[in-house]
Parts: structure tokens; sequence; C-alpha cells
């Protein structure tokens, strides 16, 4: 599939570059990564506005949902970049018609073969256009979900001369929901229907380069500068952004020095959206964690800046305990994965579900311990091959797979956290060079704030895959990766 036009960098990048810190607190309001979620829900006591009545109407409150409105943008969404491709570069596999149409309903799925980025990246962000399609026009998660999938097969069937391709229909789909539920709740952080004057004006442009159409249906709606309260749950239990400024040594033949070794400098954006051990057994996406990372041209050659791009979000979860000292979850999660840099190319998308746990000492949540011990389910996902090459330009296996996710992450609240985990996955290609692909390795980041705005922190990545090809020799690789950076926490962090 070839729907992207030009390679995209993350709209968040864009937006604190433009904005500066658009998820800044509300009047009155706190919200941190490394306060409790108590602490937080309490600053949400402080969220009723200074200035507006509390008796004006909520028009962004249960919205009506427009199925016609949401097809149409839909429509728009597939019209832009066809007619780029069509009529602009007069790319031939969109010069669609009847004949071409009637093709693709007869002729069996196949497998895409574009580059990484179009596959990985391009496919799950128009999904999210999609999804949210339907979100912005007045459509709960679930009943949102179909849009992504239906997006997609719309666009397989009627937007290119190509035969319909499996792994573009669950990359933009699923990927699309991930990303979509995600940037959707993002924009609603960054919105706030209160303000007045220039901060309105830059939180509405912020929001609309989180999600386009979200911005587009509230210019459609006269909501831009209109005035009154905000919804719920625009305001998570807590949240807390950071921005690292890392220089990064990526180890060569499993050793960091000598010519092998690479350097890069990357500008990274971390986003907690929630708690995680509190929020999973609430509506799903209470809590979601999202991660875009830069990187140097240098370094990253052909690959393109975007380095890393991940969503996950929570589900839904079952109580199992709940005590004075810890607290216990069966929680389920969905999982975007983009990764592209010179130590590991991986793509999916994945179901995680199993134990989520809180630890804490007695009526004292001064220092809190959250533990994982989750299994996925790799509906579908891509890695580095060495023995498959389309002229196209995919270089890379396409497979389902199993793997785990063990890891521990210890907060003192606005002041310091400390994460240690192990994670790895079994692909088996269903399309490529016949093959099985282990990966995976542990990790460990410490951060430490010297004040409540400025920190500094290390993390190291010990990344590791074997390949075992049929006909061809296997590959081992062993490519471990050492951080140092200056993040600063945005907003603040509070105690």
């Amino acid at each position: 599939m070839r729907l992207c036009v030009g390679r995209r960098v993350p709209a968040m990048m864009l937006v604190w570059a433009a904005v500066g810190n658009p998820i800044r607190p509300a009047v009155g309001q706190e919200i941190s990564l490394f306060a409790s979620p108590e602490a937080s829900v309490a600053g949400h006591a402080l969220l009723a506005p200074r200035t507006t009545p509390d008796t004006l109407h909520c028009f962004s409150c249960n919205p009506p949902t427009r199925f016609f409105r949401g097809l149409g943008e839909v429509i728009i969404v597939q019209l832009i970049p066809w007619t780029i491709n069509a009529e602009v570069r007069d790319k031939e596999w969109a010069h669609v018609n009847l004949e071409t149409w009637e093709e693709n309903l007869e002729n069996p799925w196949q497998w895409d073969n574009d580059h990484f980025v179009a596959n990985q990246f391009g496919h799950p962000y128009h999904g999210n256009l999609y999804f949210n399609s339907a979100r912005t026009n007045g459509y709960k998660f679930w009943s949102a979900v179909p849009w992504a999938f239906g997006g997609s097969a719309m666009w397989e069937v009627f937007g290119e001369v190509f035969a319909p391709s499996a792994n573009d229909i669950v990359n933009t789909g699923m990927g699309g929901i991930t990303l979509g539920e995600s940037l959707y709740r993002l924009s609603s952080l960054v919105l706030d229907n209160r303000a007045t004057g220039s901060g309105r004006v830059w939180r509405e442009i912020g929001a609309a380069l989180i999600d386009p159409v979200r911005g587009f249906n509230r210019l459609l709606d006269g909501e831009l500068g209109r005035v009154g309260p905000n919804p719920p749950d625009w305001r998570p239990s807590h949240t807390q952004g950071v921005l690292d400024l890392t220089y990064r040594r990526i180890a060569g033949e499993n050793s960091f020095s000598g010519s092998n070794a690479t350097d890069q400098g990357v500008a990274s954006f971390r986003l907690v959206y929630g708690d995680l051990a509190h929020d999973v057994r609430a509506a799903p996406f209470s809590h979601f964690e999202f991660r875009a990372e830069l990187a140097d041209k240098a370094s990253q050659g052909e690959r393109g800046r975007l380095s890393l791009l991940t969503a996950r979000g929570t589900l839904g979860g079952i109580a199992l305990h709940d005590g004075p000292t810890a607290r216990h979850t069966l929680g389920a999660l969905m999982v975007y994965e983009y990764y592209n840099n010179p130590a590991f190319e991986y793509g999916g998308q994945s179901i995680y579900g199993g134990l989520i746990s809180e630890f804490h000492k007695a009526g004292d949540k001064s220092i809190r311990t959250t533990t994982e011990v989750l299994a996925q389910a790799i509906v579908i996902g891509a890695t580095l091959s060495e023995h498959y090459y389309a002229g196209e330009g995919r270089n890379y296996d396409y497979g389902v797979g199993l793997g785990t996710r063990l890891a521990a992450t210890v907060v003192k609240p606005g002041r310091a956290a400390i994460r240690i985990g192990w994670g790895g996955r079994w692909l088996h290609t269903l399309n490529g060079a016949e093959s099985n692909h282990y990966q995976g390795g542990g990790f460990g980041e410490a951060r430490y704030f010297l004040t409540s705005k400025f920190g500094l922190g290390a993390s190291y990545y010990n990344y590791h895959r074997k390949s075992v090809y049929t006909g061809f020799p296997d590959v081992t690789q062993t490519s471990p990766m050492l951080n140092f950076f200056l993040s600063t926490a945005l907003p603040s962090l509070t105690p």
C-alpha cells in the first residue's frame, strides 16, 4: 500500500516546539508522573473554572454521533493522498477505475512490500485518522474500533490498483486504534474550553496538530473560541510529560568501543497518562504511555529521523486484591511499536495481558513500586531479514508470535524513578524468508530530578536477536544501547 505522501514526524514534537507546554495544568490543576494518584485526584477538586460560571452548557459533553459526517471525513482523508499521487505525482498504482475495483474485490489478498516506514508508521497513522473520524463525531472507543478497519478496507479495495494486503489491514486497523485513542486523549489534555485569548488559540492549534480530524470538527461546530466547562474525562487521574535530550552509544559487534559503534543525538518525548495500577480497571486507555524519538540524520541514514514511536494503552482489568500495602489486577493492554534505528528494526501490533501490581507501605506512598508480569500475543510483527528483499524496498519478514514482559518501576514522587525489566518475543514468519526470530533483552533506567523542572539520568538496553532461517545460515546479533540524558518535566513535578 502506498498511502503516505511523505514521511511525517510526530505532531507532539511540533506542538512542543511551537507552543512550549500545551499540557501545562489548567487553572489550579496539578498533574505529575511522580505524584501519587490520590494527590493528583485531590488536585482535580481545584479544576472548577475561576472565570467561567458552572451554569454554562458543556458543549463538548456527550456529543451526538454523526455517521455521515464521519464517513465523509474518512473519504476526505483518503482523497487527499490519492489526488496527490494520481494527479500530481502520476503514480501508476493510484490510477484506479471500475475495472481495478472489480479485480480487487475478486482477486486473492497479498502481502504488501513497501518500505518499513510506510508500512509500519504510515499505515497506522492513517488508521488513526479513520478511527478519529468516528471518535471525534460522538462515537465511544469500542464503537470507533470498526472505523479503523473499515477505512483501511475501503482504501485497499478502491484506493489503489493492487490487490488488498493483509498486513496493511492489520497494521492500519490495530495501529490506528492504539495511536488514535492515544492522540485523541492527548488532544483532550491540550484543549481547555475555559481558556481565552492567545492561550486558547495556541491550545486549539496544538490539539489540531495532534488530532487533525478533531481540529476540523471543532471548526465545523464553532467550538474553537466558544467558552464553557471541560468534560470530566478530558483530565486523567494524573499525567506527566518528559522531554529528554540524549547522547546514545550503540555497540557494534557487542562492543561499545571501536569503529563499529554508533553515536547518536536523540530528542525524545514520553507521556504517561493516568496511573497503570489504578486506571487499568477503568475505561479503555484511561492509562496509556506514548513515546517518540527523533535522532540525528547522519546516524539514521535512510531510515529517517523518526527512530521510535510507541503507544501502549489499557483495555480493562479485573480486580484481584486491594489491601493496605498492595493492589493486584489482571489487566489487558493494546500496544503499537515502531523501532527503526542502527541497533534494530521492529514494528508490530500486540495485545498484552497479565498481572499488574502496586506495592507501598501501609499509609505511606512516599515510595511506590509497580510491577508487570505480562504475556504478549503478537497479531502482526515485522523484523529485519538478512535473506528477504522485495524490489519495492521491503527488507523485513512478517509474522505472528508470542512474547513476555517482566518489569518493575520504583518511584519517589517528585524526585526519582528507577525502572528495570526484561522483554522477549518469538516471531514466526508468515511472509518473507522462511524463519523464526527470537529477540529482546534486559533494560534499566534511572532518573533523578535536581529541581521540580530539570533532571538527568541514564538507561541501558541489551538488545539481542537470533534469526533461525531455513536454507540459509542463522544470524545472531547483539546490540546494546547506552543512553545519558538531560530531562525537562512538563509540567513541573509535584511531590
